[in-house]
């Protein structure tokens, strides 16, 4: 697949406005990815993995969006040793990311095929945050055409378009991942690694959600989570408590 030349001037706007939010707000939202990121790396070290208690596996699930609200189900249903033969197949495996994360929901219970899909991304990019690209439903589903990546296009991507436009399997999007990657480097963002991107495609996608339920839902206003809060929470990034664990 030929890479999509993303809009390098929607990049910037949306960097601008993410900037905007102030240093301090930047700053921590990126050094709890660095933290989360050490959890999963120490919970996850190929000598750690078969001595994992099940209270090591929550706080891990309670970290990731598309796990923490039904990690009760995927321990009790999936069962411990079950879980560490996924959770070991997929970080230490030679495999391609695709056959690391089907072998992964082959394993897994307690969750949909997309979830499990979710999950199995989130996990080998926060252990290897500088080698695999972050890949869930918000940032891109090619099957319904959406996600964060959508507004960096001034084309709508619908009809199929859209999978023409960014790819349908993870070696196509992860050019457009290190797309964004490279343009953020060259308007200033000197930071090692996917991590800073993860939070500005959090921040977009969590803007589109506060403009839609404000403009739809009006009586929101004022209690709907704003888009910090909201990325966030996509990032699994929201509870401090989670990420002061001792590892």
């Amino acid at each position: 697949m030929a890479v999509t030349r993303l809009d390098d001037f929607l990049i910037r706007d949306y960097l601008i406005k993410i900037l905007s939010e102030g240093d301090e707000f930047i700053h921590d939202f990126y050094n709890s990815l660095l933290k989360k990121s050490f959890i999963f790396r120490s919970f996850l070290s190929k000598e750690n993995i078969p001595s994992l208690r099940e209270g090591d596996v929550e706080i891990l699930l309670k970290l990731v969006f598309s796990s923490r609200r039904k990690y009760q189900r995927i321990i009790s249903e999936t069962g411990m040793p079950r879980i560490k033969e996924a959770l070991f197949g997929l970080v230490y495996s030679e495999e391609s990311w695709h056959n690391r994360i089907n072998h992964f929901y082959s394993l897994i219970r307690g969750i949909d095929r997309k979830a499990s899909e979710d999950l199995g991304s989130e996990i080998l990019h926060f252990v290897y945050p500088d080698k695999f690209i972050l890949w869930t439903r918000w940032i891109w589903d090619p099957e319904s055409e959406t996600g964060a990546v959508v507004f960096l296009k001034e084309e709508p991507p619908v009809g199929g378009r859209g999978r023409e436009m960014f790819g349908t399997n993870y070696e196509d999007f992860s050019k457009i991942y290190l797309q964004i990657y490279e343009t953020l480097e060259e308007f200033g963002i000197k930071v090692k690694g996917y991590l800073f991107v993860d939070m500005f495609l959090a921040m977009i996608y969590a803007t589109y959600v506060d403009y839609m339920t404000l403009s739809t839902m009006h009586s929101a206003k004022g209690f709907f989570p704003p888009a910090g809060v909201i990325a966030r929470r996509l990032l699994g990034v929201h509870e401090p408590s989670l990420l002061s664990v001792e590892v």
